[in-house]
């Protein structure tokens, strides 16, 4: 049995360029508002609610709604799945890049 070739192995939710900067910035916290979010990474409200939406279908970030007052506030997390599909996503780069040497 053939071993897959690593581009087969690439997951493409986390391989997307906002997604994998939405999941990078939030690897190192435990959560983050979504305007810090938004800030940080240059987003519009519609862009970075898109690719959270479909990290959180996918199981890798959780996103909490409350209310500060009347003003809605929304917190993202890396859900242990994700944290898991992240690392497996840089050792697969390294793996490649280490082969480039």
């Amino acid at each position: 049995m053939t071993k897959p070739k690593a581009h087969n192995l690439i997951d493409e939710v986390i391989h997307q360029r906002t997604r994998l900067a939405i999941m990078a910035t939030l690897a190192g916290v435990e959560r983050l508002e979504f305007n810090e979010i938004k800030a940080e990474l240059g987003l519009t409200d519609g862009n970075l609610s898109t690719h959270a939406t479909a990290l959180e279908r996918a199981g890798y970030v959780r996103i909490r709604k409350t209310f500060k007052g009347r003003k809605p506030h929304t917190t993202l997390a890396v859900t242990a799945r994700g944290r898991k599909s992240l690392q497996r996503y840089i050792d697969m780069l390294e793996g490649i890049l280490s082969k480039a040497r």
